[in-house]
């Protein structure tokens, strides 16, 4: 690889002054790598995500203690309590869930054990009760005073899960303030509890625990709720919500009128792949990976920037993202997984514990936006108008690979023993390093992570040489992960298949599946405590996430070959004859290492 081809790929010039304060260089140095997020959670005053291998965190009023993070699937934050999927398919939950108390998050199993719930493969909470999805059926505990349980109707909460009636055959379940709302395989939508702002059959209220199905919505691919209104998801990308349209949060002109009936949301821009609701807006991420928000904006949750009290879909850009797979929607601010499993979030912060950083001063590649002062790329806990970068969750890791990958393949212009910048100004929330002869590589550190360059081959003018992740892509690639002792793995068969609509045959939601046969080289045994974590698809920039491996997949079928499964409900990115890239993520010894394998999908019916 020559310089040339290095700093000049995907070129687009925009002209900027790169000076860096010394203080970054630290940051960058001391910084500790992050996480991969593959699930995000934003609830009340709390945030939690789960990394593609297991590692779980929540930041805000409901701290996980890191002693029982062993074995998460999923978390889900809501009003003052969390719940975790575990890898067992088994559910827990910690903090006061109304007057319930599950205890503090420690030990092995963080919280208490909610009985009733096996074989969950997804798992939804509200504000005071909380839902698991298991083989098509949803269980609902917690508070069942607005028939968001299903019947009977009654004022004591309780902590056993029992299944609500009627909603069987579900593919994708959601909870809210009193409301539950399940897709089913036929793409119909059934909701439960006076809080999901339907009318039964003849515009009357529907009876106490009675479920009402969505009107006018046959191919649903998901709904989300919060308090006040809903969305569904289609399978064409449209989006159409219903209930309270107070802020303009259906996308429509604000009206004290409530919508008893889904209208889909004018002027989005394309198609979306994921939908997500908070109390007074809506946030949906494009099929193109950019987010758009919409409704009322007092804690600055729609991320387009200060001096805008509200927007409409057509205007409600989130500024800095061009990237996001998935999205989560808070009380008082939203977040988004970008690709690569960095996330970032916008609004009024959790008020305390670790996790949102402070806006001010960020800088976003190919943005034009103004600010009223600047800051360090530090983290703090307070309001965010634009995306900011969760602590820990930040593309500092790969930032560090893809600088490092540069220096080893480029030592005459990139050399090891970087300098300290000292130009006198600066744009602050970069990731830096400086080198001899006035050259630097830099990264911004929060929105859409790009690799920056500026030096002799740039004539004086910063470059954006393209997104982050597909360079930290490009590094990885070019350092194939060894397990210990030695032994080579390797995919020799994968199968992906899609359906859209899993039928009753499927249980649960798993109409993407994926069939592998991993071996070692010849002459060799797999190593000694091998586990499959999760498995990745890769569509382009695009990812979709796997996390739950089978666990039957547990038992080799020879000392040198594997064989694995692994399934999922990922809604609209996957189709058949998409040429995906699988990767299996796998530990070995408390190692975490990754083998590839190039397939197309396969479509069933």
């Amino acid at each position: 690889m020559n310089a040339h081809r290095f700093l000049l790929q995907r070129q687009r010039i925009e002209v900027w002054l790169l000076a860096l304060a010394a203080g970054l260089l630290l940051l960058l140095a001391a910084a500790p790598s992050p996480a991969r997020a593959t699930t995000l959670s934003t609830g009340y005053d709390t945030s939690c995500s789960v990394s593609n291998d297991w590692v779980a965190q929540c930041w805000g009023a409901v701290p996980l203690a890191q002693t029982g993070t062993a074995g998460i699937a999923d978390l889900r934050a809501g009003k003052g309590f969390n719940c975790a999927l575990r890898k067992d398919e088994t559910v827990s939950c910690w903090g006061d869930m109304g007057s319930l108390s599950f205890g503090p998050a420690t030990g092995d199993t963080p919280g208490q054990a909610i009985a009733g719930v096996r074989q969950a493969t997804q798992l939804a909470v509200g504000a005071t009760h909380a839902c698991a999805l298991s083989r098509g059926v949803v269980y609902c505990w917690g508070d069942a005073s607005r028939g968001q349980r299903g019947a009977p109707v009654s004022p004591t909460p309780s902590a056993q899960a029992t299944y609500v009636e009627g909603l069987y055959q579900v593919v994708r379940v959601a909870a809210g303030n009193g409301s539950t709302c399940g897709v089913k395989v036929d793409g119909t939508v059934w909701c439960y509890g006076s809080g999901s702002q339907l009318t039964a059959p003849g515009g009357m209220a529907p009876a106490p625990g009675t479920g009402t199905m969505v009107p006018g919505i046959s191919d649903a691919v998901d709904v989300s709720l919060f308090d006040g209104h809903g969305c569904v998801l289609r399978k064409t990308g449209a989006v159409a919500c219903w209930g309270s349209n107070a802020k303009g949060e259906l996308g429509t002109t604000p009206s004290t009128t409530p919508v008893t009936a889904p209208l889909d949301v004018p002027d989005l821009g394309g198609a979306a792949k994921a939908v997500a609701v908070g109390p007074g807006y809506t946030c949906a991420v494009l099929a193109d990976g950019t987010v758009k928000c919409w409704g009322g904006n007092p804690n600055m949750q729609l991320g387009v920037g200060y001096h805008r009290d509200s927007a409409t879909p057509e205007t409600g850009k989130v500024l800095g993202i061009a990237d996001a797979t998935t999205i989560s929607a808070g009380a008082t601010h939203a977040c988004a997984v970008l690709d690569a499993g960095y996330v970032n979030c916008w609004g009024t912060g959790v008020g305390r514990g670790d996790g949102l950083c402070d806006t001010v001063g960020a800088y976003y590649p190919g943005v034009q936006y103004s600010y009223p002062s600047s800051n360090l790329a530090a983290c703090f806990s307070g309001a965010s108008a634009t995306p900011y970068a969760v602590r820990g969750l930040g593309p500092l890791a790969d930032a560090n690979q893809v600088m490092d990958w540069a220096e080893a393949s480029l030592p005459q212009t990139f050399p090891p023993q970087f300098q300290i910048p000292s130009l006198p100004d600066r744009i602050p929330n970069y990731l830096v390093r400086a080198y001899p002869g006035n050259t630097y590589l830099a990264v911004n550190g929060h929105g859409t992570p790009h690799l920056m360059y500026l030096g002799p081959d740039s004539g004086g003018q910063l470059r954006d040489l393209g997104r982050l992740a597909q360079w930290a892509r490009q590094a990885r690639a070019s350092q194939p992960v060894t397990p210990p002792i030695n032994t080579t793995l390797q995919l020799l068969r994968t199968l992906v298949t899609v359906d859209f609509f899993p039928g009753a045959h499927r249980t649960g939601c798993d109409n993407l599946y994926v069939w592998y046969q991993l071996s070692a080289t010849a002459g060799n045994a797999l190593p000694a405590g091998f586990t499959p974590t999760s498995v990745r698809l890769l569509k382009g920039d695009t990812y979709v996430d796997i996390p739950n491996v089978r666990e039957d997949s547990r038992s080799p079928v020879s000392p040198d070959t594997y064989l694995g499964t692994a399934g999922g409900c990922p809604a609209t990115l996957i189709r058949g004859d998409d040429d995906v890239e699988v990767v299996l993520y796998f530990t070995i010894g408390g190692e975490a290492g990754q083998v590839r394998a190039k397939v197309k999908v396969m479509e069933t019916s």
